[in-house]
């Protein structure tokens, strides 16, 4: 079929604004002033930049006819807020009929009446303004709760204090997330090494490395290494067959050792100065690797956090539960440690480390116990705790990677006990610490420490003084439950669109009556290591 696309000559060099794209994305136009009979016109929009744009219709418009164009912001305009419903208008500059079989079709090349960035620009705006609005009205209803609650105060003042300080604790997240800033993109290009540990991944593998490959960092200064730590599937298989595509790929087979020795297998074969860990249900976003060296010219950076997103968000109301939880983990929480330095844990789904650094404590990390018992989970929290001694550890939300999660509660249910207890294994050896960094940094671990270890049994508390006495103070702590998964699930919506958003309350209940009560089992169950995600 042939096509029109833009002229080279259309092409924007000012990285400030949209630059051509060719990418086929849904649109509707509706001619304005003297369209009549034209209605909606279903389309698509197959390449544009900030200036113009060309349409794939079934209808033939009139040169110079101004046209409203509603579509969705495209995800390769704005990752956060990509889905989001949007009209800019426009005036046809040409038509072109093209050669599409039995049905007509016509190339219309339109010209946006302002920069297609600013447009969009507004839209975003006015929608963050929309959402800020309704965060302010969440927490204004939750500092109401707490005032109306004073009056229970004598009546049980170590629960009153907690759950102020819980309130102070969660607002001050949401204002360090709003000062923090990632770090600036200075053009520095180090050597990188991305390093994958693999067991039965064979549904996974293929695109993970895939991804690593077709990123935008300069290929001879990348280097891709996977570790398969014995697998029984056909992941070996997949793995030959990736090589024999990517000449580049580097594969090295363990008998059966766990994925804390595959990483640091991969540290010792690694030739770059930065260390790149990825899983292998992990997808890179194009310009991750670029990102994630950010800061690391540095010396005084040890090690750098990416964003990770939720890839089968859309699966069922367990997934969606998890999107939310993963997205507030990284810009909430982890932007709060990240502008101290003290970043608490690099994910295993992407996170950059300096070799250097590695290979400094590689021995001892991988011979770390834990009461008596050999530590064989959270490598990825352990791992961070080892750097974060000496160095500092930042966040940044541009590298951006996307990963499976559970869709059964069966095995979300293991995975979070499993991190539970890394949780609690690495919360304990880091305070021996964390007290040498700065002061609020310092208070916020300490603080978020007792928070998660406390807040199941207060939950549990009011439950059973609700039952007990039948006093009002059960209705102010639910509804302060209430404001508060709201208040996250707004903050969720506010910088992501997405109709999951509500499944923040859903997320807020079972974290304290659910996952949250684990904690406990998994405390006393530190010992055993038999807990999987599979």
């Amino acid at each position: 079929m042939n096509e029109t696309v833009l002229p080279v000559a259309h092409r924007i060099e000012d990285q400030r604004k949209i630059p051509r794209i060719r990418e086929t994305i849904p649109v509707t136009l509706i001619p304005l002033f003297g369209g009549m009979g034209l209605g909606r016109i279903p389309g698509e929009l197959r390449d544009f930049h900030d200036e113009a744009a060309c349409v794939k219709t079934s209808k033939r418009i009139a040169v110079g006819r101004k046209v409203r164009v509603r579509l969705r912001v495209p995800r390769s305009v704005d990752y956060s807020y990509q889905g989001l419903p949007c009209e800019v208008t426009a005036r046809v500059e040409s038509v072109r009929a093209v050669d599409s079989g039995d049905d007509p079709s016509f190339a219309v090349v339109i010209r946006w009446d302002r920069s297609l960035a600013r447009s969009l620009g507004k839209v975003i705006r006015s929608y963050r303004r929309r959402v800020a609005s309704l965060i302010a009205l969440a927490m204004a209803g939750l500092l109401w709760a707490k005032a109306q609650s004073l009056a229970f105060f004598w009546y049980d003042p170590i629960f009153y204090i907690y759950s102020l300080s819980l309130v102070v604790f969660l607002v001050t997240r949401f204002l360090f997330a709003w000062i923090h800033r990632p770090p600036a993109m200075k053009g520095y290009t180090p050597s990188v090494s991305v390093v994958i540990s693999v067991r039965n991944e064979q549904d996974n593998i293929a695109k993970g490395v895939q991804t690593c490959f077709e990123t935008d960092y300069p290929a001879h200064l990348r280097e891709i290494i996977v570790i398969d730590d014995g697998s029984t599937d056909r992941t070996p298989e997949v793995l030959r067959s990736l090589q024999a595509r990517y000449p580049g790929l580097k594969v090295f087979t363990l008998p059966p050792s766990g994925k804390r020795r595959g990483m640091a297998e991969g540290v010792t074969r690694a030739s770059g100065e930065i260390v790149v860990f990825m899983d292998s249900d992990t997808f890179l976003a194009p310009d991750a690797l670029r990102h994630i060296v950010c800061g690391f010219e540095d010396r005084g950076l040890g090690a750098v956090a990416g964003f990770t997103g939720v890839g089968n968000a859309d699966k069922n109301a367990l997934t969606g539960l998890q999107e939310i939880r993963y997205y507030v983990s990284f810009q909430l929480l982890k932007t709060s440690e990240s502008l101290f330095g003290c970043v608490t844990c690099c994910p295993g789904c992407l996170s950059a480390y300096r070799r250097e650094y590695l290979l400094d404590v590689l021995e001892p990390w991988l011979k770390q116990t834990f009461m008596g018992t050999l530590a064989t989970f959270g490598d990825d929290r352990s791992l961070t705790n080892f750097i974060l001694r000496k160095h500092r550890v930042i966040y940044n939300e541009r590298a951006r990677a996307y990963t499976m999660v559970p869709e059964r509660w069966g095995h979300y249910l293991r995975q979070q006990c499993r991190w539970k207890k890394s949780w609690l294994r690495e919360t304990f050896l880091a305070s021996r610490f964390m007290y040498r960094k700065p002061p609020l940094a310092a208070l916020s671990f300490y603080a978020a420490s007792m928070f998660s270890l406390l807040s199941p049994a207060m939950s549990f508390r009011i439950a059973y003084l609700a039952y007990k006495t039948h006093d009002g103070l059960w209705l102010y702590y639910a509804l302060g439950l209430i404001a508060v998964g709201l208040m996250q699930s707004l903050y969720f919506l506010y910088r992501r669109p997405s109709p999951h958003w509500l499944l923040g309350v859903y997320w807020m209940a079972t974290s304290l009556f659910v996952t949250g009560p684990q904690t406990y089992y998994a405390l006393l169950t530190l010992r055993k290591n038999h807990w999987g995600t599979r």
